[in-house]
């Protein structure tokens, strides 16, 4: 009887630590080259949608104003994540895609920006729809456009050079697809203009210089907020998914001039809940992140060689290594659903690589990540904190399975004892 309990408890001790330490439900696949550029050319992307957006650049600033321009060049592709197709898109205005000009894409429509002149202010964003095959023309406040993001029918564009004034960057953002624009100007320079619903996240440059911080701005009041506290550090690179904004600190305001030898910080703040937790603090310097949904990525050199690239699950607060990075300063990853994509450099080409993240507990909603927010209040954090918020679902249904297998085996034990008893 004895050793028919013991047998049964040693089972619910093994039954315990498999759901107290679960094996991982994420692993990722090989890495995939999908583009190579020309020799002499510099890629862009962005993703959304299983699409990627390319646009393969060759422009030299540095040239002499004599050159012929013809000599400038820029190609635009889509690459078709779950059919591996890369198509070239042409359309007659493609010679006037060059210099600063970005691109964006939103579910099926992709966006750029073409300017017959880089010095002067007659640029336009042009969009196509991937799926009508419908081409329109965008006109933007005269300008020269530093960055564009787009999600349905929110534009928000970094631009500087207005001919009216000599501001630095300013935010420009349509609620309407692009029908209206609104400026909005902001001491200091801007940087990003990442969208989430309502919500327009930037990094911002107003307490001098190699003082970045973090700001967002709500669009249906037009009320901005800081993240951080600004004499505590550098705040810079925010990306936003949902209400969670992810962002690079830097205790030391010089680490500009050390070159890789520093100690940067990421962290993750939703600014619901007004909370900061702690992403990565590898000992070294991190480049850009980007999050989407429960996925941050990005790079650091956190083993002084090289620059690698990793992974963060929020639901399972863990890191994973994605890949190692050829170029020597790194890659600006981007994530969305279950796709990572950055550029690299091999054989002295430049290339985008992606891997495919297979999550078994990852729920596809048809929403990337940027889900959008509710009304946000003011989310002046301090210097961030490590909350080690955690995920207290997953969390809650563990305990609940341990103490499940525990009644379940402690009715096993008192049955074999009522048993062994009634044998006697």
């Amino acid at each position: 009887m004895e050793e028919k309990i013991t047998e049964l408890i040693l089972i619910i001790i093994s039954l315990i630590s498999l759901c107290v330490l679960p094996a991982s439900a994420l692993e990722l696949s090989e890495e995939n080259t999908i583009f190579v550029s020309d020799d002499k050319a510099s890629p862009r992307f962005v993703i959304d949608s299983g699409n990627i957006f390319i646009l393969d650049l060759y422009f030299d600033k540095y040239a002499n104003r004599n050159v012929n321009q013809n000599d400038e060049w820029s190609k635009l592709y889509l690459y078709n994540i779950s059919t591996d197709k890369l198509t070239e898109l042409t359309f007659d205005d493609m010679s006037n895609t060059k210099a600063n000009d970005p691109i964006a894409i939103s579910g099926n429509t992709v966006y750029w920006t073409v300017n017959s002149d880089y010095r002067s202010y007659d640029t336009d964003i042009r969009s196509y729809d991937i799926v009508s095959k419908s081409y329109n023309r965008l006109s933007v406040p005269p300008s020269h456009p530093i960055e564009l993001y787009v999600q349905d029918k929110t534009i928000s564009l970094l631009a500087t050079k207005f001919p009216d004034d000599i501001d630095g960057p300013n935010i420009c953002i349509s609620t309407d697809a692009g029908e209206n624009f609104k400026r909005y100007r902001l001491p200091g320079h801007q940087s990003g203009g990442k969208i989430s619903g309502n919500i327009v996240v930037f990094g911002d440059s107003r307490y001098g210089q190699m003082k970045n911080s973090v700001h967002y701005l709500n669009i249906d009041t037009w009320e901005s907020y800081q993240i951080g506290d600004e004499t505590k550090g550098v705040y810079l690179y925010p990306d936003i998914s949902g209400s969670n904004i992810v962002y690079r600190f830097d205790p030391d305001f010089y680490s500009y001039l050390k070159g890789m030898d520093v100690k940067q910080e990421l962290y993750i703040t939703d600014i619901l809940t007004n909370k900061t937790s702690l992403i990565a603090s590898p000992n070294a310097r991190i480049n850009v992140p980007a999050i989407d949904k429960d996925y941050i990525v990005w790079c650091d050199n956190r083993n002084k060689s090289n620059f690698k690239l990793y992974l963060y699950d929020l639901k399972e607060n863990k890191e994973y290594f994605v890949a190692d990075i050829n170029d020597e300063y790194g890659a600006a990853p981007l994530v969305s659903k279950d796709t990572i994509v950055w550029s690299d450099n091999v054989d002295n080409r430049n290339v985008i690589k992606i891997v495919t993240i297979r999550d078994e507990n990852y729920v596809d909603d048809g929403i990337s990540g940027n889900s959008g927010t509710d009304d946000t209040g003011n989310s002046e954090n301090p210097q961030p904190q490590n909350t080690n918020s955690g995920n207290t679902h997953s969390q809650t249904a563990s305990g609940e399975i341990v103490w499940i297998i525990v009644s379940v085996g402690i009715a096993l034990i008192a049955g074999a004892g009522y048993h062994g008893r009634k044998n006697n």
